[in-house]
């Protein structure tokens, strides 16, 4: 699915010279409980710190600097780091400087919020606009974007209300204040038409509020490459790979993939294939758990019971090079989310030339062209999976021709589109014009 750019050059070219010295005013972006340089796929750290830090990095090569506020959750972390020339990260303290379940931070916000106001204050910084990212940032983003009368734009990633239509636990609180969130933000950023939909289905958003802002992809980065080097240290020589990367929890779905699996097994002409599974337990994965194994214990049990135990390897985050590796090296990767706001791994494993299984949910629909670039599957049936995973497997020419396709669906989104899209929206909102020509966005 490809979006369309109508943003000026005008757009992406306006100063706000506002700032020390006459230098351009920065962003306010507040990512509280997750850090942009945190290792994907260990804890909260997913998707979104990609984000984050991607669209810092491109908004400051357009000469739009940002102060990217987290919580400590280090005592030996500095308290500065640049992301990027023109971004930097900013650690606040609030509360212990420990990894906390986000169940446990939002008693934090309130000293977030001073904190990052007294920080503000000693710089005698004056901000642009403020970005929140999640519900967590947007509690703290609506106080301080409050108190300096300057707009706020609001990022949710997922939604309390989605993630419990597909009968996942109820967590009114959060609910409650994405609902208030909706109301006050004066715009909000969706990343696919899915979420765009919930938001104004379940929360009742108005639509010329939300602006669509697929993420992009590093198409050098994540790209084919020669990979028998990392097989021969996996052990993978003559092997064919089925790929999950992704945080450890209810929500990615990975205990269908191992149903699944288990079909494929049942195959005598499957008999060299072998699951990777690759990240760990997020605070959800961890607080769902019903024993100290958390997600991760639990997946490998049903492994063994499935009797797929000695053909799952679980191995833990993998940092974004040996994740690229990885990509590179499966066969298939295995998208089994029960929702998805993007599916950036969807969209980094076609990037790598590798064709995806991918539930039919959310922004995964607008990754994945069904029967081209992968195959995209309506329900939960394991089988339906197992069928899909067995069609690529056993046929080298069709895996070849959907990597291919794969390549060219993942080189539609681009980072630079995506900053594009998000430049025109602050614009927008610093420069309101009439509801009647809300076009003039350009992310509308």
């Amino acid at each position: 699915m490809r979006y369309p750019s109508r943003v000026s050059l005008m757009s992406l070219t306006r100063p706000v010279p506002d700032g020390p010295g006459g230098a351009p005013r920065a962003l306010a972006v507040l990512s509280v409980h997750a850090s942009p340089l945190g290792e994907l796929g260990r804890g909260e750290n997913g998707g979104m710190n990609h984000v984050i830090h991607r669209l810092c990095a491109g908004l400051a090569a357009r000469g739009i600097p940002s102060d990217v506020f987290v919580r400590r959750d280090d005592p030996h972390s500095p308290a500065e780091e640049m992301l990027a020339p023109g971004s930097r990260l900013v650690r606040l303290n609030a509360g212990p400087s420990e990894p906390l379940p986000k169940s446990e931070i939002l008693s934090h916000l309130p000293a977030f919020s001073r904190r990052l106001l007294e920080h503000a204050d000693s710089e005698q910084r004056r901000y642009r606009l403020v970005h929140a990212h999640y519900w967590l940032s947007g509690w703290a983003g609506r106080r301080v974007a409050q108190r300096w009368d300057i707009p706020l734009v609001q990022s949710f990633h997922t939604l309390a209300r989605l993630k419990q239509s597909v009968g996942l636990p109820a967590d009114p609180e959060r609910a409650e204040v994405e609902a208030i969130l909706v109301r006050a933000a004066d715009r909000m950023v969706a990343m696919s038409a899915s979420e765009e939909a919930a938001l104004v289905d379940l929360y009742g958003a108005a639509p010329e509020r939300v602006c669509v802002v697929p993420p992009g992809v590093d198409l050098d980065q994540f790209s084919p490459r020669p990979t028998a080097t990392l097989r021969r240290e996996l052990g993978l020589l003559g092997r064919r790979v089925v790929l999950y990367a992704g945080r450890l929890e209810r929500l990615k779905g990975a205990d269908t993939l191992l149903e699944a699996m288990a079909a494929v097994a049942h195959r005598a002409e499957m008999a060299d294939v072998v699951t990777l599974v690759v990240g760990e337990d997020s605070g959800d994965g961890r607080s769902q758990a019903v024993d100290s194994g958390g997600e991760r214990g639990r997946l490998m049990a049903m492994a063994e019971s499935l009797g797929v135990g000695d053909r799952v390897r679980f191995l833990g985050a993998a940092g974004p090079q040996r994740l690229a590796d990885l990509y590179a090296l499966a066969d298939v990767c295995v998208v089994p989310s029960h929702t998805e706001t993007f599916g950036l791994v969807a969209l980094e494993a076609q990037a790598s030339g590798t064709p995806v299984v991918a539930a039919a949910v959310g922004g995964l629909v607008d990754i994945v062209a069904d029967s081209v670039s992968g195959y995209l599957v309506e329900g939960r049936d394991a089988g339906e999976f197992a069928s899909r995973i067995i069609a690529l497997l056993g046929d080298a020419p069709l895996r070849a021709r959907m990597g291919d396709a794969a390549r060219d669906r993942a080189s539609g989104f681009t980072w630079q589109r995506s900053t594009d899209r998000l430049v025109a929206l602050y614009d927008c909102v610093e420069d309101p014009v009439p509801a009647g020509a809300l076009e003039a966005c350009a992310c509308l």
